[in-house]
C-alpha cells in the first residue's frame, strides 16, 4: 500500500506539474499575443509616419522644382532687363551725344511745373509738413550755371 500511494502521490505531482506548465505556457501565449497586437499597432502607425512623410518629400521635391524653375525665370529676366538697359543707356548716350534740342533741354533751367512737384516745407513738426499742393508755385528757383569739379 506504501508503493500504491507513493504512486498516486507522484502521479498526483505529475499532473500538477503538468498543470503548471499549461498555465504557464497560457499565461506565454497571451503575452505573445499582446506584444504581436502592440507591434502590429505599432507597424501600422509606423506605416502611417512613412506614408505622411512621403507625401511631405513629395511636396518639398515640388516646392525645389518650381523654385529652381523660379530662379531659371528670374535669371533670364535679369539678363533681359540688363541687356535692355545697356541698351537704353547707349540710346542715352547717343542722344545726349548728338541731339542739339536735347542738350540744351538738359542744360537748361528745371520747368517751374517740374521745380515746385517736389518741393517741401523746411520742418521737422509732422503736424506742419503738407503735401506739395501748399507750397506756392514758382518756389524753386531757376537753375544757374554748372558748378565747376573744383568747387
Amino acid at each position: 500500500m506504501n508503493l500504491n500511494l507513493a504512486g498516486w502521490g507522484l502521479a498526483l505531482a505529475i499532473a500538477l506539474l503538468a498543470l503548471w506548465r499549461v498555465e504557464v505556457a497560457g499565461l506565454a501565449v497571451d503575452a505573445a499575443e499582446k506584444e504581436t497586437a502592440r507591434v502590429e499597432e505599432r507597424l501600422g502607425d509606423s506605416l502611417l509616419r512613412v506614408t505622411e512623410q512621403a507625401v511631405v518629400i513629395d511636396a518639398q521635391a515640388k516646392s525645389l522644382a518650381d523654385a529652381t524653375h523660379a530662379g531659371r525665370l528670374f535669371m533670364t529676366l535679369s539678363e533681359a532687363i540688363e541687356r535692355d538697359g545697356r541698351a537704353t543707356r547707349q540710346t542715352l548716350a547717343e542722344i545726349k551725344a548728338n541731339d542739339k534740342a536735347v542738350a540744351e533741354y538738359l542744360l537748361g533751367a528745371v520747368p517751374a511745373a517740374y521745380g515746385v512737384q517736389f518741393a517741401r516745407p523746411e520742418t521737422t513738426d509732422p503736424q506742419a509738413y503738407n503735401a506739395a499742393g501748399a507750397v506756392p508755385p514758382g518756389g524753386v528757383p531757376a537753375a544757374g550755371p554748372a558748378a565747376s569739379p573744383a568747387q
